[in-house]
């Protein structure tokens, strides 16, 4: 069993600070996923615990409230496409052209969403997932995890709420939040509430956590610090091919790594609190990775559909991204049903094992 494994085995009623969850996440994000892409399709599915209100699960998505996103996690499923070396966007869909940011004499593609000093990025993530009991064991799951052996017998959405607050400067203080936990949104069958009450009751507490230049632990460079982004290549084909590399280089299966970069580009896009230039060719990776369809159009928001079936169990991830800011608006999983599996799941159909809803705004103080 890898570490990657051992994550996902924490017992149910551990309950983490946010700010360990962060940093466990990070630290596991730019690998652990590659590495252990080709095992995970051999090993038996395990369940997923809640921790400290989120779930640490398979997704490379990711964000504060889970340990491992669904989308590095990140997700979608589309046979690997190598990435062309044109770029397909369609038309109307533009990156818009850099511009000064004023007062600072930098010019970056996004205006007006870099804090100032004194100033701080909210990015407020709202994590909505679907949760399964079932009949041979206590714990609950989500799908990806669910025992082969134990069909589900009742599933509820469940919504948890985090906040980072991203100074300014970024070597100045990081301060995380996490809370409500646990609020049940829906339970199918309806007359199945009892039970979820019983193990995994709400928690209206706001549990709050700092950090010093960026996310992480001791080891530098710490995550979201400037250092930090230094890591990616400038050039989207350069950073796509970095990740690759990097997937191939943890053993991971070559028909898998196409996925698996872009999978990596969405991870960081979903955080929110990258600069703008790193945002802006992020999403160009994006478009040019082949793996990314355009589903909507709404205003400056452009939602991607892309279908992952190489480096997991088939699934397909959303991503809206608003094209005047950077920032990822919506973030949305869903893992194939088989005709068999379809029949023991008590959720409805339409909808997303995991939805993620992000709000990105400056403020002037910490409320």
């Amino acid at each position: 069993m890898d570490i990657f494994e051992r994550v996902r085995e924490v017992e149910a009623g551990v309950y983490l600070a946010d700010d360990r969850i962060m940093e466990a996440r990070s630290r596991l994000l730019q690998g652990i996923d590659a590495g252990s892409a080709a095992e995970r399709k051999r090993i038996a599915r395990r369940p997923v615990f809640l921790i400290a209100g989120a779930v640490a699960g398979v997704a490379a998505a990711t964000a504060a409230v889970v340990v491992v996103n669904d989308i590095t996690a990140p997700a979608p499923q589309v046979e690997a496409v190598p990435a062309p070396t044109v770029d397909p966007r369609q038309p109307g869909v533009a990156l818009p052209h850099p511009a000064p940011t004023a007062g600072t004499g930098i010019t970056e593609p996004f205006p007006d969403t870099t804090p100032q000093a004194g100033q701080h990025l909210s990015v407020r993530t709202t994590d909505e997932r679907i949760i399964y009991r079932g009949t041979g064991d206590p714990w609950f799951y989500e799908w990806s995890y669910r025992p082969d052996d134990d069909a589900p017998v009742a599933a509820a959405i469940y919504r948890n709420v985090n906040t980072v607050y991203v100074p300014g400067d970024r070597s100045g203080e990081w301060v995380g939040r996490s809370g409500p936990t646990n609020e049940r949104l829906a339970s199918y069958p309806a007359d199945q509430s009892a039970g979820w009450d019983a193990i995994l009751p709400y928690r209206g507490d706001v549990q709050t956590w700092t950090y010093t230049g960026g996310i992480g632990g001791e080891t530098v460079p710490l995550t979201g610090s400037d250092e930090w982004y230094l890591q990616y290549p400038d050039d989207p084909q350069a950073l796509l091919q970095s990740f690759r590399d990097r997937a191939s280089e943890w053993g991971s299966d070559p028909a898998a790594l196409d996925e698996l970069a872009l999978s990596n580009v969405i991870d960081v896009l979903v955080e929110n609190y990258a600069p703008a230039a790193t945002r802006a060719t992020f999403i160009e990776a994006v478009t040019l990775s082949g793996n990314a369809e355009i589903i909507a159009t709404d205003g400056d928001v452009v939602t991607y559909r892309s279908r992952f079936t190489e480096m997991s169990d088939p699934m397909t991830v959303t991503v809206s991204i608003d094209h005047t800011t950077g920032w990822v608006v919506e973030y949305t999983s869903r893992r194939d049903r088989t005709d068999v599996d379809a029949a023991t799941d008590p959720a409805p159909a339409d909808i997303p094992d995991i939805r993620k809803t992000m709000t990105t705004t400056i403020v002037d103080a910490l409320p």
